[in-house]
């Protein structure tokens, strides 16, 4: 049988998407149908997994992490995922009922979605009774599974899948979407947690994981021929960084490459390939880095204070030519500095962040395991 052509794997992975989508819409009208309802029952806002989220089901009560499994059970899409910004957990879905509160990320990868309640139900499993375990590994094989479908030929992950088109298509490292799913498909493939899941999962996670980060490789950018770090989102073709929200533009993001750059650390094989983006990263960072100084919000705006103790700071956005810090206001207006934005969003968006800062530390400990290699 002749490989298939990209063309074709590419025209698969849209006509898999599309199929998934109409069959979570199709789900949810034969619903309606059988409780006779117009318009579907709303599903409970909360801030989601990660924020609000349970306590972990070691740390329950055994009657109560099981009603909790079966809530969260109850709210994975027919196509496997979970959404954003939903409580899952507080009771069961109804039917009839949207499986989240926003439409568009019905289910998600975007906030840890899907991620959160796949891992906490694989740490459920092994304390789930022998009659609900079949249930729980259906439920976690059904999730992986998405997230498997989901990744693009090349490697990469939409921010929402199946696919809703715009920006939340594109090859999605902002908030960490892509580590988060490159990450959960390392630990399917090597970890206990998911001892429980088919063979055959568990060796397609490894060979996708090391696909995903084959793509991460040849993303990292070049800016007048020096290799920096990431970009917030690609174009899932071109590989062009390109803009998701208004203030939200093509630029080069540091915290979400300092967890780029830990993956690669943490849980990739030290190929020269990967010491060597892993050290323009860090050289990067270090250019970057601001020190002792402290960001205060107050109600009239951001000030600034020394403070020697004070922990590493990057800017969240840098420009792609001058690798400047890129302020953007959210009508898209550019301005030099956070004092020129408008308040809502000097006081409401993380522009300046300190993930790197563990990047720099860790560093040192990677790079004592490396043969032949002296510290810098």
């Amino acid at each position: 049988m002749a490989a298939e052509t990209p063309a074709n794997s590419w025209l698969r992975h849209r006509q898999q998407s599309e199929l998934l989508l109409k069959q979570d819409q199709m789900s949810l009208q034969q619903e309606l149908r059988q409780a006779n309802l117009i318009q579907p029952l709303p599903a409970l806002y909360d801030k989601g997994f990660g924020r609000t989220e349970p306590l972990l089901p070691h740390q329950l009560e055994a009657g109560e992490a099981r009603r909790i499994a079966l809530n969260i059970v109850s709210f994975q899409t027919p196509s496997g995922g979970w959404s954003k910004r939903t409580n899952s957990w507080s009771a069961a879905r109804q039917k009839g009922q949207y499986f989240g509160v926003e439409t568009d990320y019905i289910p998600t990868f975007d906030n840890n979605a899907t991620s959160a309640e796949l891992s906490w139900l694989a740490m459920f499993y092994p304390l789930a009774d022998r009659q609900l375990q079949p249930l729980i590994r259906q439920s976690v094989q059904k999730a992986i599974t998405l997230v498997l479908q989901a990744q693009y030929p090349n490697g990469g992950f939409a921010q929402t899948y199946p696919l809703r088109g715009g920006y939340h298509d594109a090859i999605t490292l902002n908030d960490d979407v892509m580590v988060n799913l490159l990450t959960l498909l390392h630990q399917v493939a090597t970890e206990p947690l998911f001892a429980f899941v088919d063979p055959v999962l568990k060796q397609q996670a490894a060979a996708q994981f090391e696909l995903g980060v084959q793509l991460l490789l040849k993303m990292q950018l070049r800016v007048q021929g020096q290799l920096t770090v990431w970009a917030s989102q690609y174009d899932q073709i071109t590989l062009v960084p390109i803009k998701a929200r208004a203030y939200e533009l093509p630029a080069l993001i540091s915290s979400e490459s300092a967890a780029v750059t830990l993956l690669l650390m943490q849980r990739v094989r030290p190929s020269a390939a990967v010491i060597k983006s892993v050290e323009a990263a860090v050289h990067w960072f270090k250019e970057k880095r601001i020190s002792h100084s402290v960001m205060i919000r107050t109600p009239h705006g951001v000030q600034w204070r020394q403070q020697q103790t004070a922990s590493g700071l990057w800017a969240r956005f840098y420009d792609l030519e001058l690798q400047q810090a890129l302020f953007v206001d959210r009508d898209g207006r550019v301005v030099r500095s956070m004092a020129e934005l408008s308040l809502e969003r000097q006081l409401g968006y993380g522009w300046y962040q300190s993930n790197a800062e563990v990047v720099l530390r860790y560093y040192l400990t990677w790079k004592a395991t490396l043969p032949g290699q002296s510290m810098q």
